[in-house]
């Protein structure tokens, strides 16, 4: 129950730090020329891909739009019930990974490539799936500029690496790794997201999981001093 609140109470505040729309398309510019300039600007190209594949086109909006929490949700699931002495440790870094994605949705609010049409991007989500993000039940749940960075793609880095880590067929292990691909493809070629996000996502999760690792060793630490001392004083 603690969990899902606080993934409610980050979905919520996700929604309402929406900022403005002149920065956001500013933002997305600036992110689309670092692209160029560094040749990693492909988003066409997988999009292209995709529109020539509309059923799966159709299959990935659907996938990122219900299968994201759900998915996150039976990870953490498992995760307790299975490996419960991993649990704290990735629940926590996850918390912290949601807390700086929140901080910077705020300070540098990005357009999504959807919403730049001038780049030749489509909104499959709307044109192909009727899936509208900006109105209906959907846009109360959605900021339409938090583009950087993508947790869609930070949260599904997390359950490919940790589970990969935690299990023990090699199989299994694959399998659970090709996730984060999925979602890569996915929210490139449905214009959601550019890749710069889905980097800027894969990093955030790793600064959360070296500073929570950081604060567990120096708890445990502070914890040996202290009990060093009430020793030494007995």
């Amino acid at each position: 129950m603690l969990f899902a609140g606080a993934l409610l109470a980050y979905q919520l505040s996700r929604a309402l730090v929406i900022g403005d729309a002149t920065d956001a398309v500013k933002h997305a510019w600036e992110i689309i020329d670092i692209e160029k300039a560094s040749g990693i600007f492909f988003e066409s190209n997988v999009q292209g891909w995709m529109l020539d594949n509309l059923h799966l086109a159709a299959f990935l909006n659907h996938f990122y739009v219900w299968a994201h929490l759900p998915v996150t949700a039976a990870f953490f699931v498992w995760l307790y019930r299975r490996r419960r002495e991993a649990y704290p440790l990735v629940r926590n870094a996850f918390f912290v990974a949601n807390g700086i994605a929140l901080a910077m949705f705020v300070v540098f609010p990005v357009a999504p490539p959807r919403l730049m049409t001038g780049e030749g991007f489509i909104d499959t989500m709307s044109i192909i799936s009727g899936i509208d993000l900006h109105g209906g039940r959907l846009s109360g749940l959605f900021n339409p500029f938090a583009a950087v960075p993508s947790m869609h793609f930070g949260y599904a880095l997390m359950i490919g690496v940790v589970v990969a880590v935690l299990v023990r067929h090699w199989a299994l292990r694959l399998l659970v790794l090709v996730y984060p691909l999925l979602v890569f493809i996915t929210i490139v070629g449905t214009a959601n997201h550019y890749v710069i996000d889905a980097l800027a996502g894969g990093a955030v999760m790793l600064v959360a999981f070296a500073l929570t690792a950081m604060w567990r060793t120096w708890r445990a630490r502070a914890h040996r001093a202290r009990a060093s001392s009430d020793a030494c004083t007995d």
